[in-house]
């Protein structure tokens, strides 16, 4: 067997994109795909919003040629109404000082009109900062003249109450755990972002469903079983045909359900707003179609949480985010990473209070999944295997980030790579450039690429390689499959200074409960598999090993500890019978560790494993009164979720608190009741471990901690 090379220009801006359109076999001729946009210029947004407003009315851009009555642009309605608001306030007598955030918005655009050689196609009123991959079976609920945006009940918020947003997949919106004394939901709205299924009598979202709380309690009250209000909904409808439709609300065992009941289950107080990410954006662990969803479903959440009080002063808001990627630069420029960061920064900046809303994230599960590894680039060429597996129905990735100084250069990478399938006689060297890919085919079609970038993070610039190989087995399209096997990537520095390359794969694996899609890839190396002579444990590293344990922390979990306190990562603890009093409860096996440019390790830690013999946490299952057990980081950050939620008014509003509370809310506390300190910081666990909440509903389990000899 033998790849043949060519040199081709980029089609999208971003290489993920422009791989997943290189290799996409689908029928529909002109997609949609949601964008993030920016108003511009600044200085006279005005005229830009109203611009964009007649666009939206009108259901084109200027310049769009499309025929007559063809809407070309969508936006939904709590953004048109925001958009509305924002162009009321800047026309008034005294316009408020605004910002690039306020200034942000989601739409939607055909593919078609969305790109231009390889570039956005913009107009001259904004500018695309973010796209999505096109939106699979969508189905657009129709246009409102007027919009209907989300409103609320005066009785679902109190006082002193603070609103927990959760970001999942299979939330099950009717169970008791989230319903009040009265039994009446303590939902305030879902958003399901299910393409396929629409609502043809709410229209205030683009696309999926919004069920509100009255909605919720309108089915409690006539319908006989949880079961049937799903069934009604349409969540568990299996006529669904969609690419990958699944319906998680059939299962005993759902992730949203047991993370929100750890979060905010059985708390009268806790007024939950949720969105429920399409199974298509959960399937594709890859984070390629995940971003654009998730975006907008944060920008959704704080919508609603600002519209819960008409009255000042605004609620304060914890959001749960328990999702993870594995490749990326790992220094908080991530685009998802740092566009999650801006906008919950930017609510407590907008309302003058930086203890008003916080995100909470896992650390990550892959400290032993050999994802990561680190070269030190010299005149030798340096050799890794790329083990990609069979039966594999999913696209795998390679992200190399160079360390090179490299501001202001132009031209080809500084290194040259080497990717070659595992029963190829010879290889092919690439020297690769920006603006274009070098493409690999066996047959009719593209199986491997090879892209590179220059991307620029405040002063610094950072090199990046992306490798893209195809998925082994065939997975309901018709692209060409690549070997599976060892494949060799060898790296040679062309330059007279070292580099240093750090070498992430990218995730790949089956979420829970989903039929098997991807398979994760791995990093491999001879010496990689030295033998403890305490222990026998074979997974000891031999000098010179280039595959790392550390810079395995989620790439969307990477922030700066500094200057985004609003964000708290959280690691993964075991709990045992000795905790406390001895030193401190020791890190899950595989939460993953720092340090990486910007952070030493995660915030804090919570127990995610109980024991060596049934692991994980219990929680409620999909359906009322059952109880299940999931381990992981994701299920670590829903209880500092709940700590979280117990401080933060007295830390937001602290003149009408009843008692002064510890700054729980940044994860540095030292509350003794609700912490044990870690001394020094533990770069798997960070600064303080979390005891598990009190809530009753859940048997505890212990068992004796397990010595070293």
């Amino acid at each position: 067997m033998r790849l043949t090379w060519r040199k081709a220009p980029c089609e999208r801006p971003d290489p993920y994109l422009d791989w997943e359109f290189r290799t996409r076999r689908e029928p529909n001729p002109d997609p949609w795909c949601s964008v993030q946009i920016q108003i511009g210029p600044l200085d006279d947004a005005l005229a830009s919003l109203l611009k964009l407003q007649s666009a939206v009315q009108e259901g084109r851009v200027p310049g769009d040629d499309a025929p007559s009555g063809i809407r070309t642009i969508r936006m939904s309605d709590d953004e048109r109404k925001l958009l509305q608001g924002w162009i009321g306030a800047l026309g008034g007598a005294t316009p408020p000082e605004i910002d690039k955030i306020d200034m942000q918005f989601f739409i939607y655009r055909q593919e078609s009109f969305l790109y231009l050689h390889g570039e956005f196609n913009d107009p001259a009123f904004y500018q695309s900062l973010f796209a999505g991959p096109p939106i699979v079976g969508l189905q657009f609920n129709d246009f409102n003249e007027v919009p209907k945006p989300t409103t609320f009940p005066h009785n679902l918020i109190t006082a002193q109450a603070v609103a927990i947003g959760i970001i999942d997949d299979g939330i099950a919106f009717a169970h008791e755990r989230f319903r009040g004394p009265d039994m009446s939901s303590r939902v305030g709205a879902i958003w399901l972002q299910e393409t396929e299924k629409r609502d043809p009598t709410d229209d205030s979202v683009v696309f999926g469903r919004l069920i509100t709380k009255s909605a919720i309690d309108a089915d409690l009250r006539i319908c006989k079983s949880e079961d049937q209000i799903y069934r009604k909904v349409g969540v568990t409808n299996f006529g669904i045909k969609g690419k990958y439709a699944y319906n998680p609300l059939a299962e005993r065992t759902t992730h949203g359900t047991h993370l929100l009941d750890l979060a905010a289950g059985g708390l009268v107080e806790r007024p939950i707003l949720a969105v429920q990410l399409p199974s298509v954006a959960t399937i594709d662990t890859s984070g390629l179609t995940m971003g654009s969803y998730v975006l907008q479903a944060v920008r959704m959440i704080m919508i609603w949480a600002d519209h819960l009080k008409e009255d000042k002063p605004p609620v304060p808001l914890v959001i749960n985010f328990s999702y993870g990627l594995l490749a990326g630069p790992k220094d908080g420029s991530q685009y998802l990473e740092k566009a999650l960061a801006d906008l919950v920064h930017h609510r407590n900046k907008r309302h003058q209070n930086p203890n008003l809303t916080r995100l909470v994230m896992p650390a990550g599960n892959s400290y032993r999944t050999r994802a990561a590894a680190k070269l030190e680039l010299g005149k030798e060429v340096q050799h890794l295997d790329w083990v990609i597996r069979p039966d594999d129905g999913a696209t795998n990735y390679v992200e190399i980030w160079l360390d090179t100084g490299a501001e202001g250069k132009r031209g080809g990478a500084p290194v040259e790579v080497c990717l070659t399938a595992q029963d190829e006689k010879t290889s092919h060297p690439i020297r690769p450039s920006v603006g274009h890919l070098h493409q690999a085919t066996i047959g009719s079609g593209p199986i491997a690429g090879v892209f590179f970038q220059r991307i620029q993070h405040g002063k610094t610039v950072r090199e990046r390689i992306l490798l893209a190989v195809n998925p082994t087995v065939r997975n309901d399209d018709s692209r060409e499959l690549a070997p599976s096997g060892r494949w060799k990537l060898s790296i040679k520095n062309l330059t007279k200074n070292k580099i240093t390359a750090h070498v992430y794969v990218q995730r790949d694996d089956t979420p829970f409960g989903y039929p098997r899609r991807g398979r994760q890839s791995y990093i491999d190396h001879a010496g990689a598999y030295e033998s403890d002579p305490k222990t026998g444990d074979y997974r000891l590293q031999a000098e010179g090993c280039p595959i790392i344990y550390a810079e395995t922390l989620s790439s969307i979990a990477t922030c700066s500890m500094t200057n985004s306190d609003h964000v708290i990562v959280v690691g993964a603890a075991q709990a045992s019978e000795d905790f406390p009093p001895s030193d401190h409860a020791p890190p899950a096996d595989y939460t993953s560790s720092g340090p990486t440019k910007g952070r030493r390790g995660p915030d804090c830690a919570a127990f995610a494993d109980e024991g060596d013999a049934l692991w994980g946490m219990l929680a409620a299952g999909t359906f009322s009164g059952s109880v299940v057990k999931l381990s992981g980081t994701s299920v670590a950050a829903p209880q500092i979720v709940r700590q979280v939620a117990s401080q933060l008014p007295a830390m937001a509003y602290p003149a009408s608190a009843k008692s002064a509370a510890s700054d729980t809310a940044s994860s540095d506390s030292t509350d003794t009741d609700v912490t044990v300190r870690v001394d020094p910081p533990d770069p798997r666990l960070g600064k303080y471990i979390f005891r598990p909440a009190s809530d009753g509903h859940i048997p505890k389990r212990r068992y004796p901690a397990v010595k070293e000899p």
